[in-house]
């Protein structure tokens, strides 16, 4: 092999592996990129269940207190009725 066809395959070999290199580098950063970007969604995704969560707790409280006798008597009496005196 002449010592200029060896020049010309190293130089090849050199810029396909510099190709490769960049090539690989940059799928590696699209790839840190993508994950940062699905984080933040499952970040905000997992706030709004917290959020839900919270309120139907806070919406089953207010049930558990509306089906109360009390409550359901505290209405009725806030809508014109007046219990016996008598017990009835």
């Amino acid at each position: 092999m002449t010592e200029s066809k060896m020049r010309k395959t190293i130089t090849a070999i050199a810029s396909a592996a510099t190709l490769l290199l960049v090539i690989l580098l940059s799928v590696l950063i699209y790839q840190w990129i993508t994950i940062s970007v699905q984080e933040k969604r499952i970040a905000a995704a997992q706030d709004r269940v917290d959020y839900w969560t919270q309120a139907n707790e806070e919406a089953e409280d207010d049930l558990d207190y509306y089906l109360t006798d009390a409550y359901k008597t505290w209405e009725a009496i806030k809508k014109g009725y007046t219990p016996s005196q008598n017990g009835d």
